[in-house]
């Protein structure tokens, strides 16, 4: 996934500073082409063609990344100030800029690969840190992590270059973080009983003096029998 920051952007506070409010710190990357009006917390209004790249989802609206023409640089919007806009391309009338994001965003090559950490990044961040438990993840670990994931409901048709690439440079959590997370996700539903045959294929993978490996296997099935007793 993509994480971006408004300092990547114009700093010009006619458009960054108004309607500002917090949002994910994933970019949704999307192409399009509109003509709109923006109007600032000064309710100035101006007319602009931008050039759409990505969206960032927050509470109170979206933020819009994306070139300008009227600023002549990419710059970041609020979907809160934008009115009137037209598709350029089909000259279709938006009359909600959001729905109309995911919608194109949906239709992305990126939509699946997102849609893959949202659902099930609890399984693979857990799996990755387990293989790379030993000091590196070798390529027979990727690959039963890899099968893992296309055999999921909806993944199957990932590229396996870009899900072995993900895998290579996924962020590597520290044995306290890795953990609180595992805690979450079991505390919210995650069925970790789904990578159990995963776990026994990179265990077989696994030298003897990988103590973390099974200390990280031990705890995983204590906290998920610890939701199990409660609930029963």
């Amino acid at each position: 996934m993509v994480h971006t920051s408004a300092n990547s952007y114009d700093e010009d506070s006619e458009y960054n500073d108004n309607y500002w409010f917090p949002v994910e710190s994933v970019q949704r990357h999307v192409s399009a082409h509109l003509r709109l009006k923006y109007m600032n917390t000064a309710n100035e209004t101006s007319e602009r063609d931008f050039d759409v790249s990505g969206f960032s989802r927050g509470d109170k609206g979206y933020h819009i990344y994306g070139y300008c023409h009227k600023k002549k640089r990419s710059i970041m919007l609020s979907s809160i100030g934008m009115s009137d806009v037209i598709d350029l391309e089909s000259g279709e009338y938006i009359t909600d800029i959001n729905p109309y994001l995911e919608a194109i965003y949906k239709e992305s090559d990126g939509y699946l690969q997102d849609l893959l950490f949202d659902e099930y990044g609890w399984a693979v961040y857990a799996l990755v840190y387990m293989a790379s438990s030993s000091g590196s993840l070798v390529k027979k670990e990727r690959e039963v992590i890899s099968q893992f994931i296309a055999s999921l409901p909806k993944f199957s048709s990932l590229d396996s270059e870009w899900i072995d690439a993900q895998l290579k440079k996924l962020y590597r959590p520290g044995k306290m973080e890795i953990r609180n997370w595992v805690k979450e996700a079991i505390a919210s539903g995650s069925n970790f009983s789904l990578i159990e045959p995963v776990v026994a294929q990179l265990e077989a993978l696994q030298k003897n003096d990988n103590n973390e490996f099974w200390t990280f296997k031990r705890y995983i099935q204590k906290q998920a029998g610890a939701v199990g007793n409660s609930e029963a």
